[in-house]
């Protein structure tokens, strides 16, 4: 039986990238068409949100008080305290209908942010690196719907999605090269895409799968382990963290359903308790800070 809480409280159109912050004890996430970026603290309850003047796709903590914001154009620092905001790079500006998506930081604290096509037809998307200097190198093109960042550095991967093709990719990490040509990871149902995942502490990614309903556990090997219904369709990503690494935060979206009234949790982000849901002890290691101040 699914045990779970909602930490949200309101029904976001698209709640994406849960960020969890051990320094604060905090949840961090964002609306990407609400144009907002939302802040939880565990310990008190106190919600506090910020509205921006175009889509945002990630945040992330970083070395000082401010946040990094994956903005449509580009990456930026924001100042919780005086909201200014300070550019350290653009990305895809020749590509003006691309927007970010999803990013993720490495153990290092560098930043890897995937674009798309605003209107989800062309595969124009790519994979950026991004420094603390501002420096971004293009690591994969062609891509429709960047999704999924994780690394298992035990096993020197990398796992990255095309959420349109509906495929994750093993990309071996310290060597890196491109393997999309190779036989997939994992590959979703027909109608169902991979969204946003994490990684617990024994290697298994455990995925949001888009349109389904799910988040799906995958073992190293691609197996799948474990799977968590959910009271929406849309899921969009998830991150572990809470004190001990062990509650799953999942975000999700309601644009993706039919009629949002008759799906209170749609778009919502819940927090679910793993050992309850599923009785197994599991955990993950808390979201990774961009390594710039």
């Amino acid at each position: 039986m699914l045990s779970m809480a909602s930490v949200s409280i309101k029904q976001h159109q698209l709640s994406e990238g849960p960020f969890w912050c051990n320094r604060s004890n905090a949840l961090y996430w964002v609306d990407i068409p609400g144009q907002e970026v939302w802040c939880w603290h565990q310990a008190s309850g106190l919600r506090k949100s910020w509205r921006f003047d175009k889509k945002v796709s990630a945040v992330f903590t970083t070395q000082s008080y401010r946040l990094l914001l994956c903005l449509a154009d580009g990456v930026a620092y924001f100042d919780p305290e005086s909201e200014a905001l300070e550019y350290l790079c653009k990305l895809d500006e020749d590509r003006p209908n691309n927007r970010l998506n999803d990013a993720k930081c490495d153990q290092d604290g560098v930043l890897y942010v995937g674009s798309m096509d605003d209107d989800e037809t062309l595969k124009t998307g790519r994979l950026w690196q991004v420094d603390q200097t501002g420096q971004a190198t293009c690591l994969l093109d062609d891509i429709g719907i960047s999704n999924t960042l994780a690394w298992d550095y035990s096993r020197d991967r990398f796992y990255f999605a095309d959420s349109m093709k509906g495929e994750i990719h093993a990309f071996p990490w310290s060597n890196f090269r491109d393997v999309r040509r190779d036989a997939a990871f994992v590959k979703t149902p027909e109608g169902f895409g991979p969204d946003g995942s994490c990684l617990d502490n024994d290697g298994n990614l455990w995925n949001a799968m888009w349109g389904a309903g799910k988040v799906v556990c995958y073992s190293p090997e691609g197996a799948t382990k474990h799977v968590i219904d959910l009271p929406f369709k849309c899921p969009t990503s998830c991150a572990f963290g809470g004190e001990k690494g062990d509650i799953l935060f999942v975000t999700s979206a309601s644009v993706g359903e039919t009629n949002p009234a008759n799906k209170p949790f749609a778009g919502q982000v819940i927090a679910i308790n793993l050992f309850k849901t599923l009785g197994i002890n599991v955990s993950g290691a808390p979201s990774q800070a961009f390594a710039g101040a």
